[in-house]
């Protein structure tokens, strides 16, 4: 098994089933015939048996393996039955979303009402619940926090709805605590999106977690962002903002344009494959189709490429390989490393914004792609913060500090691709430096560093 795929498996708790091998119910069926049981009270015990049965289906061979077939057979039920409750496997994935996200959204809430201490007593409460569930269901955990999101749009507004929750939490944590100072809403959504980061590696990890270390870890994130300053950085870039579009966003030059008259005939494959994947079905989506819009003839393309999917492959290949080499400053090695995360975040929300079929990629069409697709847009979040990250001073301050970063950029640009305003991700590069500041210089640091002036760009 290639290495990508034996750590998703790993993240899953588990490799696939041997497809020869048939599933074994993991509940005692109903007794047929006459009994004491309504039929409401039959359905909600299928309903029972079969959100069980997803998630252990889900565990072993992910969203995209899974099939009706394996559910209806470790449910116990039959597929009439199945099929008068859901359409297909994907609403049984959501709505089985909806209960464990539900419910675990449900006690954290409560865990931090019930807590009668300060912010970081009640932050830890709530956060604990969520630790200890990766801790004692860790394949629930995966169906909701790693498998969700690929199973297609839906998936992906669940796993927007469930942050957007979490975001309004922090929100009024932050305002309702006497100790607290209120944040920008793009710096809680950094905060959220490292949370579900953190949370994410965990699961993926090739080890059990601990989940009294998580809960700290996450706590400690969660709090490294709050400062009284936080209000005059929030003034000063809303202002910078207000300025940029009243007198409108500098033009760039297009990269379709560029693409449509080079000589590579495998880069426009490449480019022509992102770009259709984010209008069109990429299951649908045929070599012809990219060949002709790339104009390319098609024997040309099977010479580059074996088939449609290694060719996407290839391209978030490119992808990933030219937002590393946009966010290269070379200060990010020196001694103004503050300022040189500012300017190379400040490039790489440019080149999002420029090419929004990028931000579409990262944000939602790799995670429906396969396996192999998710692992590279998981490992492309990873090295850029690594690379944001390594010449920081001193060391990261906690284990997943990293995994935050990244987290917090990808969480980022999801929500402006959800809400289709990604033009407006330069607008945000300020709020994201500061994300990636404050936990490795302070945040009071962060914000002077973020409320200077930039300079004229040439």
């Amino acid at each position: 098994m290639p290495a990508d795929k034996k750590l998703l498996a790993v993240a899953r708790g588990g490799g696939p089933a041997p497809a020869t091998a048939p599933a074994k119910p993991l509940y005692k069926r109903l007794p047929s015939g006459p009994h004491r049981l309504g039929r409401e009270e039959v359905i909600r015990h299928q309903r029972i048996r079969i959100h069980g049965a997803m998630v252990e289906a889900v565990a072993a061979s992910g969203f995209e393996g899974t099939s009706v077939r394996q559910v209806i057979a470790l449910a116990g039920v039959s597929r009439r039955s199945f099929y008068e409750q859901f359409a297909n496997k994907q609403e049984c994935l959501l709505a089985t979303f909806d209960l464990l996200a539900g419910n675990a959204v449900r006690r954290a809430g409560d865990a931090y009402l019930a807590s009668n201490g300060s912010l970081e007593e009640r932050l830890r409460a709530a956060l604990a619940e969520f630790a200890h569930e990766i801790a004692r269901n860790r394949k629930a955990a995966g169906l909701v926090i790693l498998e969700t999101p690929t199973a297609g749009v839906p998936g992906l507004m669940r796993l927007r709805q469930a942050t957007g929750t979490c975001e309004r939490m922090l929100c009024r944590s932050f305002t309702g605590e006497r100790e607290a100072s209120p944040l920008p809403v793009p710096v809680v959504r950094g905060i959220a999106g490292g949370l579900h980061a953190a949370m994410s590696a965990c699961l993926r990890e090739d080890r059990r977690v601990r989940a009294a270390e998580l809960t700290e870890e996450m706590v400690s994130w969660t709090l490294r962002f709050q400062t009284p300053a936080a209000a005059r950085m929030s003034e000063l870039i809303s202002g910078r903002v207000s300025r940029s579009m009243r007198n409108g966003l500098p033009a760039r030059p297009g990269r379709r344009a560029a693409i449509a008259s080079a000589a590579d005939d495998r880069e426009r494959l490449m480019e022509n494959a992102l770009r259709l994947a984010t209008v069109e079905d990429l299951r649908e989506l045929s070599a012809p189709r990219i060949a002709d819009e790339a104009n390319v003839s098609i024997d040309a393309f099977f010479e580059l490429f074996e088939s449609k999917d290694e060719c996407y492959l290839a391209a978030l290949d490119m992808l990933a390989g030219e937002l590393l080499q946009v966010t290269a400053d070379e200060g990010l090695a020196s001694a103004d490393w503050p300022r040189a995360v500012r300017r190379a975040i400040g490039e790489l929300m440019r080149c999002l914004a420029d090419r929004p079929h990028y931000a579409r990629t990262i944000a939602a069409e790799a995670f429906a792609a396969g396996p192999d697709a998710v692992q590279r847009n998981v490992e492309l979040a990873r090295a850029l913060a690594t690379l944001l990250t390594e010449g920081a001073p001193g060391e990261p301050p906690g284990r997943l500090t990293v995994e935050g970063v990244g987290g917090a950029i990808w969480n980022t640009v999801r929500c402006q691709v959800a809400s289709g305003r990604v033009q407006l991700l330069p607008a945000l590069s300020d709020y994201l430096s500061y994300v990636v500041l404050a936990p490795f210089i302070g945040a009071d640091a962060a914000v002077e560093v973020v409320s200077e002036e930039r300079p004229a760009r040439s």
